[in-house]
């Protein structure tokens, strides 16, 4: 729709006031190569923020920035900024990167 099919985007920069652990899935779904991502992370949690980065390294990226937005911040407003940027597969080749999500307990 937009014309990206098959191109590659040097920079993907989101901040959606919470919708990134919704929508984090959907950026690899389309046939396009996003070099970089920055991104804010509204409100993590223990479950939530494990299975993003889990979500961003099976993809190939890695964090080579982050910084805690200081304007958007207190007891239960925490935001952080992080850069990642998307490595070549022989990178990451033999190297089993355990996940860091822990499952949900079942009630």
């Amino acid at each position: 729709e937009l014309g990206h099919n098959g191109r590659t985007i040097d920079l993907f920069k989101i901040d959606c006031e919470g919708c990134e652990w919704t929508t984090a899935n959907h950026w690899f779904e389309a046939n396009v190569t996003l070099r970089q991502i920055l991104v804010e992370l509204h409100k993590s949690d223990v479950v939530k923020t494990p299975r993003f980065f889990d979500l961003m390294y099976e993809n190939e990226y890695v964090i080579f920035h982050k910084e805690a937005n200081i304007a958007y911040s207190g007891p239960k407003d925490i935001a952080i900024e992080y850069a990642l940027l998307k490595l070549a597969p022989e990178f990451h080749a033999g190297y089993d990167r355990p996940k860091g999500a822990v499952e949900e307990e079942v009630k």
